[in-house]
């Protein structure tokens, strides 16, 4: 059987799907995406594509690694062209956190990992879920992960840096009980602070409210120009986004892709949506990748 490269976007979303094919539902939430964009920035310091301190993202050697999920933001750095906050790398990546989902979702599918199927809700309604084709890569990082933390083994430092991303974002009980989490709680800060990607990258998720976005819900119906507005005024706040110049061009002001964006807007009479730069298609929000069909919406 051929061997599966997975990156460790791809290893967290993996280590998140049930054996029903669906999602643990802590990450059906925004607070994915951020977990997405550290994950994938973490990944890029692995490949030796970025090196960090403790506040910014320092480009390094910027070639492709023929991973459609990282090479997309190994552009975006070498389009950037200069040392950036970690804080505002992950506030750029968190924007298109639908367009991550998705590709993750479909680069897991196409490894033959997980299948797709439809499963009845109710007696009229459906969801897509993702069983599992093929549970090895799952047991083998899962096993890794966990033997590390029960042993006094050197680390690998792959395994540091989702040891470290799980903790920093509280995801530990995906891999432990909470019994194994109160006996080895101190083997576990051990081996994540032996990540100084890890270590910055988790100082700047403290900036970040990782609560669910809510819709701008009020007695009087707004405008599309004014839910949008509300739109882009919670993802600036929500991300901790201060210029406009860092909003992504579809939701800035004066660029054509906005008159878009608001088009789309008033076709479907909400703000909650996406942008995928790749396909150059609009959707509705949905912050789970478990029921989402690819590029959905235009």
């Amino acid at each position: 059987m051929k061997e599966i490269n997975l990156n460790i976007a791809e290893e967290v979303a993996l280590l998140a799907v049930n054996e029903d094919g669906d999602l643990h539902p802590k990450l059906k939430s925004p607070k994915y995406d951020i977990i997405i964009a550290s994950a994938i920035l973490m990944d890029l310091a692995l490949q030796h594509r970025i090196d960090t301190d403790m506040h910014n993202v320092i480009p390094d050697k910027l070639e492709p690694l023929n991973d459609p999920i990282l090479d997309v933001v190994i552009e975006d750095i070498k389009e950037y062209g200069s040392v950036r906050s970690i804080t505002e790398w992950i506030s750029d990546l968190s924007l298109k956190g639908q367009f991550f989902r998705e590709e993750i979702l479909k680069s897991v599918v196409d490894s033959g990992i997980l299948k797709v199927e439809e499963k009845k809700v109710l007696w009229m309604f459906s969801k897509r879920i993702y069983p599992m084709v093929d549970d090895k890569e799952v047991k083998e990082v899962r096993v890794r992960i966990r033997d590390l933390v029960f042993s006094d083994d050197i680390p690998d430092p792959k395994d540091i840096v989702i040891i470290s991303l799980f903790k920093h974002t509280n995801l530990m009980e995906l891999l432990f009980t909470n019994s194994e989490l109160k006996d080895y709680d101190y083997r576990i800060a051990q081996i994540a602070k032996m990540d100084m990607i890890g270590l910055a990258i988790a100082d700047s998720l403290d900036e970040f409210k990782l609560s669910d976005i809510k819709e701008f819900l009020s007695g009087e119906e707004k405008s599309p120009e004014e839910m949008l507005d509300n739109h882009v005024n919670e993802l600036k706040e929500k991300f901790r986004i201060t210029n406009d110049a860092n909003l992504p061009a579809w939701l800035r002001k004066g660029t054509s892709q906005f008159a878009k964006t608001l088009d789309f807007v008033r076709k479907h009479n909400t703000a909650d949506i996406t942008f995928n730069h790749r396909s150059g298609e609009y959707q509705k929000n949905n912050y789970s990748f478990i029921g989402h069909g690819f590029g959905s919406g235009s």
